[in-house]
């Protein structure tokens, strides 16, 4: 727990300060955004789990295949090894933090209910605990020697975690870095410590107010800078033993992602709003009469990430229903096909009526 010890030794420059204040503006909008966005919430959280489990996997470079990748988060295939169980173990874990934010606390088991929930049917159960201390002298540190095992240390850092967000001294991002970077290099479990740190830290922004992440993907504004973002780890954990951590530029990092959620989210707002005046069947068939003479459901949904299933199946029922389309095929990947000629545009010099 390096950093969260000499946290007081760390001073905020100006830049952070100015950040906080524009996160902090952009916090008290949350339950505005709730309320305006709340009548598709289920659809857009739906996406967001997708987008998280996907993009975590290629942070952490996952041997799975592109395609095997969506198949096991859209369609919900059968795993057929762990990695592949581990995207399913993911996934539900997403969906369980997004439903459950709010009664999330940060105790030791929690945190080792969660690893045990991730890495079920994926590590053996000898895997699946607690790394023991290094007995050896040469491997031990004057802060580490007084504990016997692993989940001694973890319960003293969540102890002072806590003590130092009770404080009120911190911004509570800043004390969930220091947090997440002890948690890295404490490594309490035998195996997959890096995952799980970053599971935490995701929780733990949801539950301090950086509610813009249940609306645009955490995981994959982080992968966008993946290397920056392992570049910075390492050196905010160079000199960790010794407590001399360097923790702003990850902050700055953070911030900057925050911040570009946000921006995000108040994009999708207003590009929801629009929406709203259309009436969003018509919509729905608009984007088929733009589409190939043949189509699936999928393609629809790019074009409309935010409108539910229940709507996209209500348009292609009327427009089957008008003989309009018809499907090809059963299930979730069927085809549709049109049953009418979509009118091409007129050439340029048709339009002018020109002989050529």
């Amino acid at each position: 727990m390096n950093c969260l010890k000499n946290i007081t030794h760390t001073t905020i420059p100006n830049d952070c300060v100015m950040d906080y204040l524009k996160i902090y503006k952009s916090i008290g909008m949350n339950t505005h955004n709730y309320e305006v966005l709340s009548p598709d919430y289920q659809a857009m959280n739906s996406q967001i789990t997708s987008l998280d489990t996907y993009y975590f996997a290629k942070i952490f470079d996952l041997d799975i295949t592109d395609s095997r990748l969506k198949s096991l988060i859209y369609k919900e295939v059968l795993p057929k090894n762990k990695n592949e169980q581990f995207i399913v173990n993911l996934k539900q874990a997403i969906i369980k933090i997004h439903l459950e934010t709010d009664t999330f606390e940060l105790f030791t088991n929690e945190i080792y209910d969660l690893y045990r929930f991730l890495y079920k049917n994926v590590l053996n159960d000898s895997k699946l605990q607690f790394r023991k201390m290094e007995n050896k002298k040469k491997n031990r540190t004057f802060l580490s020697s007084k504990y016997v095992n692993k989940r001694e240390e973890l319960e003293d850092l969540i102890k002072e975690f806590k003590n130092v967000i009770d404080s009120t001294t911190y911004e509570s991002s800043f004390v969930i870095l220091n947090f997440y970077i002890d948690l890295i290099n404490i490594k309490p479990f035998v195996e997959m410590n890096d995952e799980i740190a970053l599971v935490v830290l995701y929780i733990l922004l949801l539950s301090n107010g950086y509610e813009s992440y249940y609306f645009v993907s955490f995981m994959q504004l982080l992968h966008e800078n993946k290397d920056t973002f392992k570049k910075i780890v390492l050196t905010a954990s160079f000199n960790w033993e010794e407590g001399f951590s360097q923790l702003l530029p990850l902050h700055r990092f953070f911030n900057k992602l925050s911040l570009k959620s946000f921006e995000i989210l108040n994009e999708i707002i207003r590009d929801y709003n629009f929406d709203k005046q259309l009436n969003k069947s018509n919509n729905i068939e608009n984007t088929i009469n733009k589409l190939d003479e043949i189509f699936t459901k999928d393609e629809i949904r790019i074009q409309h990430p935010f409108i539910s299933d229940s709507t996209i199946n209500r348009t292609l029922k009327r427009m089957r229903d008008d003989d309009l389309i018809r499907p090809l095929g059963k299930g979730r990947s069927a085809k549709w096909i049109k049953l009418y000629k979509r009118e091409n545009k007129n050439k340029l010099f048709e339009q002018l009526n020109l002989k050529i």
